[in-house]
């Protein structure tokens, strides 16, 4: 402290200080560190006795020196405490330049001599270094649940959304076309002769051949549709928006592309089922179809395009109106 205190409040003040349990300073209205106690000087790196006369500046980053003295100015216009907790993280310097996130709490203390303020610092090193570890494992466990939601939606063949993940979209699609007003269709497409195929060249054969598909359907589909391998050699497409008359095009355009591609050992086609949802805006309040009844729609043209020959394109509309 300055020279005018007398001996006794000197000693009074430094063993107060030196028993405090974390890095502590006293610093005069000026900046100008009167006391350190072992453990500041431990926390900074300075030699014994070193601290005490240096301006509290030199223990903050060169670029923030000048801001400081601004703000130490400014408590001094206002000094009221500030418990350690109250203020946002701080960057300080040790004696070899290395910086360290700290937390500082002050309170002034009025003296016969003169205003002083005594810093309490707090090293938070290793919380930041904890921190950090808990926010690195947080991020991993996002990163494995989402890993885990893909594995138990996707298709590990194909890579196509799964059954699983069909039936939940389908769902919302059908509450999403009631609110709306909109039209949503459902296409089901069967890659035909699908187990003679396998069973003449194999599985891995066939698994190509599913692989092939499922590249086409997501290179021919739109971006707003739903693709997915529903069963073994089937795959579903959800189409929001899609009237008849779309959903027919679509699964045209996916049929001819099939038929047109050169397959590795013979041709291959698909049958295609189609069901469409629609419901007027003058219907208040209408209620959803089960997604099994429309399912079960789609799977009715399918049949049909089996029965007549493969290799061609249903919609569930016209097998009504023939009947």
């Amino acid at each position: 402290m300055s020279a005018d205190l007398n001996r006794v409040e000197q000693e009074i003040y430094r063993v107060a200080i030196e028993a405090s349990p974390c890095a502590t300073l006293v610093a005069d209205a000026m900046g100008t560190i009167a006391i350190a106690n072992r453990e500041a000087e431990r926390l900074f790196g300075w030699r014994p006795g070193t601290i005490a006369g240096q301006p509290i500046e030199d223990l903050l980053p060169e670029d923030g020196r000048g801001s400081h003295a601004e703000l130490r100015a400014g408590f001094g216009d206002r000094p009221v405490g500030r418990p350690l907790g109250r203020r946002g993280d701080l960057q300080a310097r040790r004696g070899d330049g290395t910086m360290f996130p700290v937390e500082v709490g002050l309170n002034p203390i009025e003296t016969p001599h003169g205003r002083f303020v005594v810093c309490a610092i707090v090293d938070l090193t290793e919380r930041k270094q904890v921190e950090e570890r808990l926010s690195q494992q947080s991020a991993a466990l996002e990163e494995a649940n989402v890993r885990l939601t893909e594995l138990a939606t996707t298709d590990s063949l194909t890579s196509l959304w799964n059954r699983r993940a069909f039936l939940e979209q389908l769902d919302i699609q059908l509450e999403q076309s009631v609110r709306t007003a909109q039209p949503m269709s459902v296409l089901i497409l069967d890659v035909d002769d699908f187990k003679p195929y396998n069973d003449q060249y194999g599985h891995l054969a066939g698994d190509e051949i599913l692989q092939g598909a499922a590249r086409l359907l997501r290179e021919r589909a739109r971006r707003s549709d739903f693709l997915a391998r529903i069963g073994g050699e089937e795959f579903g497409v959800i189409l929001h928006g899609a009237d008849r008359g779309g959903a027919v095009r679509l699964a045209e355009h996916l049929r001819v592309a099939v038929e047109g591609t050169q397959w590795p050992r013979r041709r291959i086609t698909v049958s295609v089922g189609a069901a469409t949802v629609q419901f007027p805006s003058a219907v208040p309040r209408p209620e959803s179809p089960p997604r099994s009844q429309v399912l079960s729609l789609a799977d009715q043209a399918l049949y049909y395009s089996k029965e007549k020959g493969r290799n061609r394109v249903t919609h569930v509309a016209d097998l009504i109106a023939a009947n």
